[in-house]
């Protein structure tokens, strides 16, 4: 099976996952005294095969083993005592390199190699678990089992999972999940290593359902807040119960047991709750797991019969944490309208750009075409009676514009799917290389009155530049022939100076039509103004001087050199 690599992001939280268990081991091996800092050169090389399995499971694998052995003889030989939260004797950066190595080995090796190393492992650890320091103690050794067994069915499970969706193209919700959480779940994980050290007897895992139960919940509260508050809260109220009717009481070395990871899965689930949830049912569901969680810690309180100076000290805590909680939630939940407002109003944006590109292309392409096909259509009526051969010629140009403002229809059509239509290519759909002949033939095209045409412009513009050229001219001389009352005569100037193109288009009329052809969207100035600004340029139009309607525009050609 192909398997994609591990991306390196993945790489760089596993760094920081054994850097900050390392440190975890340092700063305990520092209490302990000098007598325990002989093991931390064994966590060190396991978290360097750690890294290693990154790119080579099996070397990584192997050698990890290797070492663990090496570090086990060594520590018993030189009478080192280690000092570790999590499996007896096994320090956490050890534990954390054996569950990344499991996982990497599981996820991307083939299974008989898979189950080979992962049996090299889990042997080393048994051996370190038993012969490191020659203590052999019935309760500790049960605890170090069960929570053995369970990081390994954790460990494979997560191999398991990831060997399922490696090479996927889409990312599954539950994928998405575990990749924003599971940064989370390494912390409550660290949390229970240490309720299991605080809680000195293997029937301290069944003190931790409330807490496995909050846990979980938290994990998967993006999905359903509220309701997994609920499940917590019930979970957590119904541990001491449990406790009481199987008659395992709370931890007798003078603790009230478990209680971190209860408390920090609580705190997660509340922040959860007021990020994501409607603001009453976020309340609703935040309080009761708050005087859940402090119900029970109560009723272990009362369980070991102790005074009740801890209580009010829980109490105060409590509340500072839960105040800490909704603050958190208020300030992600804060945050994320924040976004969402800003992608809104992005979107809104975009959308309004979209319509009014399209506004101007309806205007300046399709609408001229359609002006030309009603003045020649008047045209053709007015003289069909006399001269029947103009009227015929009329409709030939009639037929030709339409034909152009169905293609023009189409191409914005085919531009808003996103696909070309049949029988265009890309030069088609790109601005105009050639504008003098692109010009020349527009004026050609015309059918009202007479143009002058003056054209002094480079052999290469910029294709926008040339597009809105030749867009300018196309909705000028068309409201030459809706509005210019009277006129014989128009003159188009084009000219290019060492920065800019000007383009002037001026007519002879003596006044406007207050009922101009085809009607008036009055809309053909501003979708002008519209696209010369946008490109940095400069517009003006009003009446000229002695009579008509001039039309001017300044389109920057390149960049002025302001040095």
């Amino acid at each position: 099976m192909k398997v994609s690599p591990v991306q390196p992001r993945t790489a760089q939280w596993l760094l920081a996952l054994l850097a900050g268990s390392f440190l975890i081991d340092v700063l305990l091996t520092l209490n302990n005294g000098k007598s325990a800092i002989g093991a931390l050169p064994g966590a060190a090389l396991m978290g360097l095969c750690a890294l290693l399995g990154v790119k080579q499971p099996v070397q990584g694998a192997v050698g990890a083993s290797l070492v663990l052995l090496m570090s086990t003889a060594f520590i018993r030989l030189s009478g080192t005592q280690p000092d570790s939260i999590s499996i007896n004797d096994i320090l956490l950066t050890e534990v954390a390199a054996g569950i990344a190595l499991v996982v990497l080995v599981v996820w991307r090796m083939p299974l008989v190699t898979a189950a080979l190393c992962t049996t090299s492992l889990v042997g080393s650890a048994v051996l370190a678990t038993f012969f490191r320091t020659g203590k052999w103690s019935a309760t500790s050794n049960l605890r170090a089992l069960q929570l053995g067994l369970l990081i390994l069915v954790g460990a494979v499970v997560i191999g398991v999972y990831l060997r399922s969706v490696s090479g996927r193209r889409t990312e599954t919700e539950l994928g998405a999940l575990i990749r924003r959480q599971w940064p989370l779940a390494a912390a409550l994980t660290l949390l229970l290593f240490i309720d299991l050290r605080i809680g000195g007897a293997p029937n301290q895992m069944f003190a931790l359902g409330g807490a496995v139960i909050a846990s979980v919940c938290a994990f998967f509260a993006p999905r359903a807040p509220v309701v997994l508050s609920l499940v917590a809260t019930a979970g957590i109220a119904l541990s001491p119960f449990v406790l009481i009717v199987g008659g395992i009481l709370p931890g007798r070395d003078g603790s009230v047991g478990p209680v971190l990871t209860e408390i920090a899965a609580t705190m997660a689930l509340i922040s959860f709750t007021v990020r994501w949830s409607p603001r009453w049912p976020a309340i609703f569901s935040s309080a009761a797991l708050a005087l859940a969680t402090w119900l029970a810690f109560q009723l272990r309180i009362l369980l070991e019969q102790r005074s009740t100076s801890s209580t009010d000290e829980f109490g105060m805590y409590m509340a500072v944490l839960f105040v800490v909680a909704v603050a958190t939630g208020m300030y992600f939940r804060s945050r994320d309208r924040e976004r969402t407002q800003t992608v809104r109003s992005a979107v809104s944006g975009a959308q309004q750009s979209e319509r009014l590109a399209l506004a101007r292309e309806l205007h300046d392409v399709v609408a001229h075409h359609v002006t030309g096909i009603v003045v020649q259509a008047q045209a053709a009526a007015m003289v069909s009676a006399k001269d029947p051969q103009v009227a015929v010629q009329a409709l030939a140009k009639i037929e030709t514009s339409g034909v152009e403002a169905l293609k023009a229809m189409r191409f914005l059509v085919a531009s808003m799917r996103g696909a070309k239509p049949a029988g265009t290519s890309e030069a088609t759909e790109q601005a105009t290389t050639d504008l003098t002949a692109d010009l020349r033939a527009m004026i050609d095209n015309f059918s009202g009155p007479q143009v002058r045409l003056n054209l002094d412009v480079p052999q290469i513009v910029p294709q926008e530049v040339g597009r809105s050229v030749l867009r300018l001219v196309q909705e000028s001389l068309t409201n030459v022939g809706k509005h210019a009352l009277g006129a014989t005569a128009a003159a188009v100037d084009v000219v290019t100076s060492e920065w800019e193109i000007h383009v002037r288009v001026a007519d002879n009329g003596t006044g406007r039509r207050q009922d101009p052809v085809g009607g008036s969207g009055g809309y053909g100035l501003v979708g002008m103004r519209e696209r010369v600004e946008l490109l940095g340029g400069r517009f003006a139009a009003g009446p000229a001087d002695p009579v008509g309607w001039q039309v001017d525009a300044w389109l920057p050609v390149r960049e002025e050199d302001t040095t």
